[in-house]
């Protein structure tokens, strides 16, 4: 769990909320991203290094990234963080303080203004949209994907998810996504450039409120 001092100087928080995490939190923040393959790892790593930075904690950040020079060079991790961090630093839905104030709406109120349709009321919970944001982007890389049964069952099993946000439609996706690896399908994927950019940008937004989330809710936990 995130730890904390008693008092707390403006220049040490995030927008006024929640404080920046301390090195130790920042450590355990570090193993925080969850899986996201088929996604490939590489852009996962590099999306929770990028979020790493925005949300106070550049030392795990530099960390991460000397590994992922090593796994993609150091060109293509420069050029990647650079362009996603051009992209995220803009006012919208990646924005460290949009995320924030998502996070202090009620469920109702959650992101439902600039949304074109209106999210099954299990959506709108903070552990909700996280599962509706991460298979909405699952349903675009599917679409990316060679045509086969496999991948359409995989991305209907995305959509449902979208449309259920349930631990358990979660868990039918997990089964399919986990027999997805397994097979040759995906073997060899190569991405564009302007696909790992914009597939990884909303990973990043998917990362950084998951983060953001959990240090706001043990910041409010300890000071309960």
């Amino acid at each position: 769990m995130p730890s904390f001092t008693e008092t707390g100087h403006p220049s040490n928080m995030l927008s006024g909320q929640i404080p920046i995490p301390d090195p130790r939190t920042c450590q355990d923040l570090l193993h925080t991203a969850p899986s996201l393959a088929p996604l490939p790892e590489y852009l996962t790593s590099l999306a929770l290094r990028v979020a790493l930075e925005e949300v106070g904690c550049p030392t795990e950040a530099h960390i991460l990234q000397l590994q992922l020079i090593r796994m993609g060079g150091k060109d293509t991790t420069e050029t990647l963080i650079r362009e996603s961090q051009k992209l995220n630093g803009k006012e919208g839905v990646g924005n460290t303080n949009t995320i924030l104030r998502d996070l202090g709406e009620s469920p109702g109120e959650l992101r439902r203004v600039q949304r074109a349709v209106t999210l099954p009321e299990a959506c709108t919970s903070e552990h909700g949209q996280v599962l509706y944001e991460t298979a909405a982007l699952i349903v675009e890389f599917a679409e990316k994907l060679p045509s086969s049964e496999l991948i359409t069952e995989f991305k209907t099993s995305a959509i449902n998810v979208t449309q259920k946000c349930t631990v358990e439609s979660w868990e039918h996706l997990e089964e399919v996504r986990k027999r997805l690896m397994k097979s040759p399908e995906i073997e060899n994927l190569t991405m564009p450039l302007e696909d790992q950019i914009y597939f990884l940008v909303h990973i990043v937004t998917i990362l950084k409120r998951i983060i953001l989330n959990l240090i706001k809710n043990s910041f409010q936990a300890y000071f309960a």
